[in-house]
């Protein structure tokens, strides 16, 4: 198991992309100038030594997850705030699978 830091990185199809940008319109404009940043981005922290989760960012869950934390204006800070703690989750579940048990 790597101690490397991780980093949930909120993650979308062309699909699901769109109709969160109908959403949330602090989101890039168009998919592919999301994607290119976004890859420069996980580029940049692999390279700074994060373990990068990507989380894939559905519709029906993420609002859902909103809706639950009272989220009434969902932006960056969701996104970010959704992915981090499904990475958590993720890794959790690692853990637990190999018998390990830690507090992230």
């Amino acid at each position: 198991m790597s101690d490397k830091p991780i980093m949930g990185y909120a993650w979308y199809d062309e699909k699901s992309f769109d109709a969160l940008r109908g959403i949330m319109p602090d989101m890039s404009e168009h998919y592919d100038d999301w994607l290119s940043g976004a890859q420069r981005d996980v580029t940049r922290a692999l390279s700074e030594g994060y373990r990068v989760i990507r989380i894939a960012v559905r519709p029906e869950p993420f609002m859902e997850w909103c809706r639950r934390r009272n989220v009434t204006m969902p932006g960056l800070a969701a996104r970010r705030a959704f992915a981090a703690e499904q990475a958590r989750l993720l890794v959790r579940a690692e853990r637990q699978e190999k018998g390990l048990f830690g507090l992230f």
